[in-house]
């Protein structure tokens, strides 16, 4: 009688080992890195210049920028920038494009000066035309 209590006492205990070491712990996954949070693509919803605001669709502008995780800091973009008549506007290829977390704001700089600034989904482009007007053109992921 004794082995048979000690028997079910040791059953016990290694069921109550399995079922404690058995237990799947929560992986705590990583934060994406700040050149893969900001990857993607982002199409052009408006332009502003002038004092006036255009949205895309009431503009003769169509496009993306899509932005390429080159490492953890840094990023390529391929901006392909239209008139609706298939006339290049903004149509460049930008390597190693360094990101600068600014609060909310990533700041996207190249060759020491900040050339686009990314705000939750929206990606602004501060830039001069050929005519030296200046104008802001946005895109949003």
């Amino acid at each position: 009688m004794k082995n048979l209590s000690n028997l079910k006492s040791l059953a016990v205990l290694l069921l109550l080992g399995i079922s404690i070491v058995s237990c799947k712990k929560d992986k705590v996954e990583p934060a994406p890195d700040l050149a893969t949070r900001l990857s993607g693509i982002y199409v052009f919803s408006e332009l502003a210049f002038d004092g006036k605001v255009i949205p895309a669709d009431k503009s003769n502008l169509k496009g993306d920028i899509r932005i390429t995780k080159k490492t953890e800091t840094t990023v390529d973009a391929e901006l392909d920038i239209q008139t609706r008549d298939d006339e290049e506007f903004m149509v460049y290829d930008v390597s190693d494009i360094k990101l600068v977390e600014n609060g909310s704001t990533v700041e996207l700089v190249y060759e020491g000066e900040t050339v686009a600034k990314i705000t939750g989904k929206k990606l602004v482009v501060n830039a001069t035309d050929d005519t030296g007007t200046d104008f802001t053109l946005t895109a949003t992921r």
